[in-house]
């Protein structure tokens, strides 16, 4: 069970700050939950309820630098390829990008972004809902990282390609 004042990963609102613990009572009997805020500027505002007791949303606590080494440098052994028919991409990529799967997350990122770039090279438009899920699974990585490392969301990017670089040194 986590205290209020823990740091937490939320599955779709991101890195949280466990502000109470208290009843409410949202149905016909009374449970316990999480109240939470997310930690980003633009999601301050929004209040999270997440049960104490539920199976449904799995919140967890940060990774540490060299949890988040590790899983950089893991990421590489991921086997995430390009799926050419857009519905079986849409379905695959969302659901790596809604796992707990960091690793899988930054490995569809790599795909994504060569994917991109090479779209881009032959003179056509990258989808906008691939474009989407890129920047989602890039917010989503770059918010818990930055969280954790004490850096700032702009310097992430960097620090992935330095991890996976001296992977290959």
């Amino acid at each position: 069970m986590f205290q209020i004042g823990s740091i937490v990963m939320h599955p779709s609102a991101g890195v949280c700050n466990i502000e109470d613990i208290r009843e409410e009572k949202f149905t016909e009997s009374k449970r316990t939950y999480y109240i939470m805020h997310p930690v980003s500027e633009s999601n301050n505002s929004t209040t999270i309820y997440v049960p104490v007791d539920t199976d449904k949303i799995h919140l967890r606590k940060l990774m540490g630098k060299d949890e988040i080494i590790d899983i950089i440098k893991h990421s590489t052994t991921e086997k995430i390829e390009w799926i050419d028919n857009t519905n079986l991409r849409k379905a695959a990529y969302s659901e790596i990008l809604h796992s707990d799967d960091t690793s899988k997350i930054i490995a569809l990122i790599t795909v994504l972004h060569t994917k991109k770039e090479r779209t881009i090279e032959a003179g056509k438009k990258f989808s906008a809902y691939d474009e989407k899920i890129l920047h989602d699974a890039e917010k989503k990585i770059h918010q818990e990282f930055s969280h954790a490392l004490s850096m700032q969301e702009e310097e992430i990017p960097r620090f992935i390609i330095t991890q996976l670089c001296a992977e290959t040194v």
